[in-house]
């Protein structure tokens, strides 16, 4: 895509919605698009991910020829995506002296977009936004859809348990510069965690699901897209940030009932996620050694859980959820724990989620024709989900 202009995609929303650019050299002239698309301000204040090279964000910062540019580092994980992280941020805006009508740039990877974006909504009741996605996984999902968030650490039976974003509001972002070139800079295990959400949409896609996200054309494509090929890269980015502006276009503020899914269909996989990210005892074998989960990595495994869950209630198959696991282990993302805490904690934290409610769990399982809502399947059923991954 080099030289050519960026593939757009337009998240249609009750304000009018905002365009997801997809392309290759992007973020060396973001002012200019952030211009051209009338996101313009006097004032903007860049929060940069210090994992992003610094002559990317370098030439982030430059690019804003016209406006007054102000910045700050962060390098995030679960364990700091928190109340005094986005203290800091607010400080740093609060400090800058943004008005209303100035910008923030989230540039980095998904927990950076989801602190520096609840900053951004909350500074002065809710300045503007746009969200640089550096991370495959930021690009296919977290920089989409308006959610923001921090975690809260907090005792469950007596134990230590992080509860996933926790703390939030929905603040759509002005714009989305999804620049595939800035992949070239990932770890290769955050690539593959970044696989996970893809999976999940090709499996949200259901039998109908074209390209890559068709299950099969996923796996067979793997390899490439693995081993960096940007123009694959580019169209895998594209075809998921489109099926997720539709499912978010279709209920942008999560408020589907019943047994339409509607936006929930995207948490197909993280009520189980979030719990093995939550436990502190939960490990995986990686590159040879033992580490607690990344976030793609748990959706990976939640994936797996929800398809046996889908399988145990009848609604879901065998093949699929082989197929499932079939497109983890391709993506080269552990299909099991190596250790965790016992079955019992498991389903307490899942219990704990933010979407359930007095315990009770609403939970996305897979079917041939793509998701569906079950109500709360009972600890049995949860159990022979979860031991298809411990």
């Amino acid at each position: 895509m080099t030289g050519q202009g960026p593939a757009t995609v337009r998240v249609p929303l009750s304000d009018g919605g905002y365009d997801v650019l997809v392309g290759r050299g992007l973020l060396a002239g973001l002012g200019g698009l952030v211009r051209s698309t009338g996101v313009d301000a006097e004032r903007v204040h860049v929060f940069e991910d210090t994992g992003v090279p610094q002559a990317l964000r370098d030439a982030v910062v430059g690019s804003f020829e016209m406006a007054r540019v102000t910045r700050s580092e962060f390098r995030l994980d679960e364990t700091t995506k928190s109340i005094a992280t986005l203290e800091r941020m607010l400080v740093d805006l609060a400090e800058a002296g943004l008005a209303r009508s100035d910008l923030v740039i989230a540039l980095g990877g998904g927990i950076l977009g989801d602190v520096a974006g609840l900053a951004a909504g909350l500074h002065r009741r809710g300045i503007r936004v746009v969200q640089c996605p550096t991370s495959l996984l930021a690009m296919v999902d977290a920089s989409v859809g308006g959610k923001t968030g921090v975690n809260l650490r907090a005792g469950i039976d007596g134990s230590p348990v992080l509860l996933k974003n926790a703390v939030g509001m929905f603040h759509q972002p002005s714009l989305v510069v999804a620049d595939v070139e800035a992949l070239a800079s990932l770890d290769p295990r955050e690539l593959r965690c970044g696989m996970a959400e893809c999976i999940k949409h090709a499996v949200i896609s259901g039998e109908t699901g074209q390209g890559l996200l068709s299950l099969s054309n996923l796996i067979d494509a793997m390899p490439r897209l693995l081993n960096g090929d940007a123009t694959l890269l580019a169209s895998l980015v594209e075809q998921s940030t489109c099926l997720k502006a539709g499912v978010v276009a279709g209920d942008e503020r999560e408020t589907a009932t019943g047994s339409t899914p509607g936006r929930r269909a995207l948490n197909l996989g993280h009520t189980f996620a979030h719990a093995i990210e939550g436990c502190e005892g939960t490990r995986v074998e990686v590159d040879d050694a033992s580490h607690h989960p990344k976030h793609g990595e748990a959706v990976g495994l939640g994936l797996i859980a929800a398809g046996r869950l889908a399988e145990v209630l009848g609604v879901g198959s065998a093949s699929l959820r082989e197929g499932i696991e079939n497109s983890v282990q391709a993506a080269r993302l552990p299909a099991t724990l190596s250790a965790s805490p016992d079955l019992a904690s498991l389903i307490a934290v899942m219990r704990q989620d933010k979407k359930a409610s007095g315990g009770r769990l609403r939970l996305v399982v897979p079917t041939s024709s793509g998701v569906e809502m079950t109500d709360d399947p009972g600890d049995e059923a949860l159990s022979r989900a979860w031991q298809c991954v411990i």
